[in-house]
Formats: C-alpha cells, structure tokens, sequence
C-alpha cells in the first residue's frame, strides 16, 4: 500500500489484479480505469501478467480553480459546476469505471506518446486530454441518471426545490400539502438521488449562483438572496466548501476566461 500527494489516474491495459482502494477491494482487468484521490493509500495484490498506464496530476492542472481539492468527488463535481453548469446532484461516485468504447484508453496512449516525446506544447495538450477523460468521465455518471425514472413522490420533490429554491424550503411544508410523511420523503428522495434533499438544495443554489455571478454584475450579497441565502457569511462558507474557491474569486476567474476567449 502506498500514497502520494496528488492525484493518480491508472488505466489497465491487460492483466488483472485485486486492487484495494481506502480498505475497500475489487478485481481489476483491462479497460478499467480509477482515480486515487489526493494522498489516499491504495495498492495492488495477486497481480496477473498486469500492465497499466499511471497519470499523475495535481487539482489545478485540471483548472486553477480547483487548488486545494483532495477529494476526487470535488474534483468532478467542480469540473461539472464549470463545464457543464450543473450539479451532481443525483449522481453516485464509482470506485472504478470501464472503458464501453475505449475512448479513455485510446486519450490514455495519446497522453503516453505525448509524455514521451515531450514536443512543443506538450504540457497544455496533456491538460486538455486528461480534462477530456474526465468529462467523458463524466458523462458516465450522468446520463444513466438523467434516462432513469424517478418515483412520482420524488420527481414531485425535485421540482419543487428546482421551481422554489430561492424561497426558505422546508419539507415539512411541501409533504403536508401533498400529504407525505417527512420520514418517508426523506429516505425515498435520498435512495433515489444518492444525496439528501438538503445536499440536493445546496447543489442547486450553487449552480444557480455559479450561473449569476458569470452572467451578471450583481453583487455577492444580492446573488446570496436571490438563491436563498439572507446570510452571505453562511453562502460563503457554502460556496467554498463546494467550489474550493470564493464566489468573487469564481467571478474574477469567469471574467478572465471570458477576455481570454
């Protein structure tokens, strides 16, 4: 078992082998592929004639708004707010993935080749393919989720918060109009989404203000209350613990993408 600090992403080429992630162990073969989050212990056992390629990177080479990220879930969940401009709110974190297409793999190689070689712009390219894993990655995770059906009682509940987030929501008051119990709301909505509803609010106020602080040139304080928020200290805390980031820095990093581009 060993760690490190930075992030690995390892692709299997061939072979197989138990692989143990945080105490946690599966058989691994070719075309998988897993992160390890940053400083996380993990290794191999029983390996069977195993070959993989290793890609190890810090959070901000991904985006220099991700300095600070440990975990491999912030790490998606903030590419996602920037990229793809929502939450990950129903999705589940895998330990590993496969590879259905061999995209990963074929980016994987490229990435080798490129290390190898080490041509001019070498450095930038590696950036841009290993941010096309992670969102192929991404992709992953998401679609499945968005074709599922949600029960009725849940879908009722993810449009009341998408309809209502702004405004002080209280489950209380949205089962007693539709006449559910909280209790069995709360474990049905968290069995379906993979999140609490409170988690789920969060992501979307996040994503909501993620949108305003890009898009317009309203103040921090007046965001906060237009996504529910009448405490800026406590938006803030929330903003950053989501985003590894402040929303004025979110906003300088926006406009300056935006003059770049």
């Amino acid at each position: 078992m060993h760690g490190h600090n930075f992030f690995e992403l390892a692709y299997i080429t061939g072979g197989t082998a138990e692989h143990t992630l945080e105490n946690e162990g599966k058989t691994i073969s070719a075309g998988d592929y897993f992160f390890v989050d940053y400083g996380c212990l993990h290794g191999f056992q029983n390996c069977k004639n195993l070959t993989l390629i290793n890609c190890l990177f810090l959070p901000e080479t991904v985006d220099e708004t991700l300095q600070g990220c440990r975990s491999f879930s912030q790490l998606l969940q903030g590419c996602l707010l920037k990229y793809y401009r929502m939450s990950l709110g129903q999705a589940k974190f895998a330990r590993v993935f496969h590879d259905r297409d061999g995209q990963v793999g074929q980016l994987m190689q490229e990435m080798l080749l490129e290390y190898q070689e080490q041509k001019v712009g070498c450095y930038p390219l590696l950036r841009f393919k290993l941010l096309e894993i992670l969102l192929l990655t991404l992709r992953g995770l998401i679609e499945p989720e968005n074709e599922r059906p949600y029960s009725t009682s849940v879908q009722e509940v993810l449009e009341y918060v998408n309809g209502n987030y702004q405004d002080s929501l209280t489950l209380g008051t949205f089962c007693e109009q539709k006449h559910y119990s909280v209790a069995y709301i709360s474990r049905r909505f968290k069995q379906e989404t993979g999140v609490t509803l409170r988690e789920y609010v969060q992501n979307v106020r996040i994503e909501k203000s993620c949108e305003l602080l890009e898009d317009s040139d309203l103040r921090v304080v007046e965001i906060a209350r237009r996504v529910g928020y009448e405490d800026i200290k406590f938006f803030n805390q929330i903003f950053k613990r989501r985003m590894q980031i402040s929303p004025r820095e979110y906003r300088k990093i926006c406009m300056n993408r935006a003059a770049d581009g």
